[in-house]
């Protein structure tokens, strides 16, 4: 914008010059026209004083060479509009001021020692940022534990679980169950190898859901940070289906881990577009997608938020129980993953407070209550909602 506003002041001052140079050029044709016309009356008046002009012809000569005299007078510019010469500093002065007044403001507003970033540039560093990343072990390692605590009778069934699928390993209906069992009590790092069991069983026959399952494990075993070993499972995932829209939004994080923002808008840009308004991941795009945009130089407004088709319901309804939860985690661990990184309004985290106390995490909304009411200490209006939502998600009476 700033650019832009530089430029049309500076085209403007170049149409000044231009107009004002015309006015001088126009004022001195005009001059010169007259004084044409009166060194042929001069010459006429010679003639006649030697008798090369007949009176009555002189007359006639006259006559006309004194009416072009009148029409060229009539187009002279009128002292309004004459370029004053001893005011010829003002263009320059103006033009200087101009440049000034850019450089003051890029001073504010811009990066001034910075040096330019061609896209070339950004494409290199971007490459480099996905040639140099962590492997799915090293972001496991620093990634917080995701354990929480869980109805007793529910892990020694879990274990039991594990138990039995040791003598039969091929089960996949056993693994298939272990696999949402690890993932229940946040054991990701389990979970996710059950389910690369599961693929392996599978092989070609693997779905494309099922691939996005594995990638979201390891995503969420990695609290948020999407690994080589997560970004090929979304691959093959979107291999499979094209439009598989939970894979498509975590490619659009991909890019945006990688210093692609560019990419990452193309991609929400179009799941935003296309809805479901319901889709778990709309409020992250809703959130981001302005700022996507002007990174990526596009002028863009969000659509009107809008219902579901029924195509859109149809295949939500398809998903089980497991796969919804497996869904929703991966979205709450986002959400997490966001407010801790850059922080956020007190309405994010409040219903990451709520998110937390239905996937039945109480210890983690009571942690994030803790942040949250540190953070919005002096804020009265924030600390209202954030005790509303811990009233709501019964951490708090």
């Amino acid at each position: 914008m700033i650019i832009a506003a530089l430029f049309l002041i500076f085209i403007l001052l170049l149409l000044g010059t231009l107009f004002l140079q015309r006015i001088r050029r126009f004022e001195t044709n005009a001059s010169n026209e007259v004084n044409i016309y009166a060194e042929h009356m001069r010459g006429l008046e010679t003639d006649r004083d030697r008798g090369l002009v007949a009176d009555d012809e002189f007359e006639s000569m006259r006559a006309e060479i004194g009416r072009r005299m009148i029409k060229a007078a009539q187009h002279q510019p009128s002292k309004d509009l004459k370029y004053d010469n001893h005011k010829s500093w003002v263009l320059p002065f103006i033009i200087i001021l101009a440049f000034l007044l850019g450089a003051l403001i890029y001073s504010q507003l811009g990066a001034p020692g910075q040096p330019d970033l061609p896209i070339a540039d950004r494409y290199a560093q971007s490459e480099y940022l996905r040639a140099n990343r962590k492997s799915q072990l090293e972001a496991e390692e620093i990634a917080p534990n995701n354990m929480f605590d869980q109805d007793p009778t529910y892990v020694s069934l879990v274990e039991d679980l594990r138990t039995a699928l040791k003598l039969r390993p091929n089960d996949l209906t056993g693994l298939e169950l272990l696999a949402k069992s690890e993932s229940r009590l946040g054991n990701y790092a389990n979970a996710y190898a059950v389910q690369k069991n599961i693929l392996n069983l599978k092989k070609e026959n693997a779905t494309s859901d099922e691939w996005y399952t594995y990638s979201e494990l390891l995503i969420m075993a990695a609290d948020g940070y999407i690994s080589p070993m997560a970004e090929e499972a979304l691959k093959q995932a979107l291999g499979r289906n094209p439009e598989n829209k939970l894979a498509l939004f975590r490619m659009g994080v991909y890019f945006d881990q990688i210093g692609r923002p560019d990419r990452t808008f193309s991609i929400w840009r179009k799941l935003l577009e296309t809805g479901p308004e319901n889709a778990p991941y709309i409020p992250l795009i809703r959130g981001a997608i302005v700022d996507l945009a002007l990174v990526a130089g596009v002028d863009y407004q969000p659509t009107e938020p809008k219902g579901p088709t029924t195509k859109d319901v149809e295949s939500a309804l398809a998903l089980t129980t497991e796969e919804q939860e497996v869904m929703i985690t991966g979205m709450v661990a986002g959400l997490a993953s966001r407010l801790e990184t850059d922080g956020g309004p007190s309405s994010d985290w409040a219903r990451l407070i709520y998110s937390y106390a239905v996937l039945g995490n109480k210890i983690e909304a009571k942690n994030t209550l803790t942040k949250a009411l540190l953070l919005f200490a002096e804020q009265q209006s924030d600390l209202e909602i954030l005790h509303q939502a811990a009233i709501s998600a019964g951490i708090v009476k």
